[in-house]
């Protein structure tokens, strides 16, 4: 029994470091082409691009659900956006709270008879209004279906080619979608859809929609979150999208060809994971076209949004995501190893498996038997030096990678005052946070296949507003 224990345990050690070792490689190509997108990056005369609308329209939808306290924020930040031609559609999906009057009382909105294609089945719109004070804002009030089908619906309403899908609890940088418009521009036959950063809003403050001063979170579950956001954006999709094997474009952040989102019937009504259950649609509608594609990650444009702060909320939060990310590969089982489909279903679709649900049973079934194995002393206390140093030390230096890249990328100087906390962070969150995440990941397994389906509302705190000091500092450039 001991020889059987320690061998396994071996196995288990040897699964992990091939595994990180799999997330050094796509960390290699991340950076590899963080550079190339640095040394390539050509000066954009914005004024000469908006004087002769050189940049194609876009059509930005927000949909809204229960967001009474951050909704006026986020729509002022849209709103200020410095973009030639752009339309805002904020869809109301039925909600409970004061959204709709908070809307109707800020922005001065008149109902209109507003016709439009159906292009997407939907729940029924009851009104859609249009600003008097911002005439590209347009504000729909639909019967409640969900995330998905409001995006739809704004989807059917847009004007333009192009879409941006944002969340209400977000704010966008000033050029955000300038950045995130390049690569269609680029090479507009080939791009599909494309991804930009996620950080976190909590700590940082706002005026008039527009991030003021940037602060690290003082809530210890938040600073967790911008470490791992850090991996996932500057390790995960900038290296994945390399390759052309993205498979999640953030559902607070994604640009998107309206032409092919349609053919795709949109987003899947419902769904718990409907950002990356649209990807794959892409993915494999391009590759049944046998069409040359591009699905892309611009790392040095940024959204904001608040990120969960309370444990509760980032345990419902986390179990939805694994059950969207188990529905849209179930969804899609036949890309899985599938030749036909690439790189995507070759790799991309079996490592997010290989790396997402299977892990945390391993992990968690390691601490019980080395727990208990060193209880009744049949394990040397050597294993744990090594197996800690390979799960848990060689994926902090991972992290610390991450988080310098993270800087470089949007050209803000390594400040040791994020970087330092950040990296002891990137350790400390080996004893509770990556415990709690792997638990989640477990119970979102379990869900899954009882089926049983639950979104989990975010409770919102709201952005933190500027002083009067703070906008006075602004002003004067300090």
């Amino acid at each position: 029994m001991n020889t059987v224990i320690v061998y396994a345990l071996i196995g288990v050690t040897l699964f992990f470091f091939l595994l990180n070792t799999i997330y050094l490689l796509i960390l290699l190509i991340a950076i590899i082409s963080l550079n190339r997108k640095k040394r390539l990056h050509f000066a954009f005369d914005m004024t000469q691009a908006f004087k002769f609308r050189l940049l194609p329209p876009i059509s930005v939808i927000l949909p809204a659900y229960n967001e009474e306290k951050n909704i006026t924020q986020s729509v002022k930040s849209l709103l200020s956006i410095s973009y030639p031609e752009y339309e805002l559609i904020v869809v109301n999906d039925g909600s409970k709270d004061r959204t709709l009057d908070v809307l109707k009382d800020e922005f001065n909105l008149k109902r209109t008879d507003f016709v439009f294609r159906k292009s997407i089945p939907t729940e029924d719109v009851k009104d859609i209004y249009i600003s008097d004070s911002y005439k590209n804002l347009i504000v729909i009030d639909k019967v409640n279906g969900g995330k998905a089908d409001a995006l739809n619906t704004g989807i059917n309403v847009s004007n333009y080619p192009y879409f941006c899908a944002i969340d209400a609890d977000s704010v966008l940088g000033e050029d955000a979608l300038v950045k995130l418009i390049h690569p269609f521009i680029d090479d507009p036959e080939r791009t599909v859809a494309v991804g930009g950063v996620v950080r976190a809003a909590n700590g940082c403050t706002f005026y008039q929609g527009r991030i003021l001063r940037e602060s690290l979170p003082k809530n210890i579950l938040v600073l967790f979150q911008t470490i791992e956001y850090a991996r996932a954006f500057f390790m995960g999709r900038l290296g994945l999208a390399a390759i052309n094997s993205l498979l999640i474009i953030s559902g607070a952040f994604g640009l998107f060809k309206k032409e092919d989102v349609i053919k795709v019937k949109g987003y899947k009504k419902h769904s718990l994971g409907e950002d990356m259950m649209l990807v794959m649609k892409l993915h494999k509608l391009k590759r049944k076209e046998k069409k040359r594609y591009r699905i892309s990650f611009v790392p040095d444009t940024v959204c904001w949004t608040e990120m969960p702060s309370k444990l509760k909320i980032l345990k419902k939060q986390r179990v939805r995501w694994q059950m969207g990310l188990l529905e849209s590969i179930s969804d899609n089982i036949d890309m899985f190893l599938n030749p036909k489909y690439g790189i995507v279903g070759l790799f991309a679709i079996p490592f997010y498996f290989v790396s997402e649900v299977i892990p945390p049973f391993i992990e968690f079934a390691t601490y019980i038997v080395v727990g208990i194995s060193l209880y009744i002393g049949i394990l040397p206390i050597s294993f744990i030096y090594y197996f800690l140093l390979i799960t848990w030390a060689y994926g902090a230096i991972l992290s610390l990678i991450a988080i310098l890249m993270e800087h470089y990328s949007l050209s803000a100087p390594a400040n040791f005052k994020f970087v330092i906390p950040k990296f002891f962070v990137s350790f400390l969150e080996n004893f509770f946070y990556r415990q709690a995440n792997l638990i989640y990941k477990i119970i979102g397994v379990f869900k899954y296949l009882a089926k049983k389906r639950e979104w989990g509302e975010m409770e919102r705190q709201g952005f933190k507003k500027a002083s009067q000091k703070d906008r006075m500092l602004k002003q004067t450039g300090k």
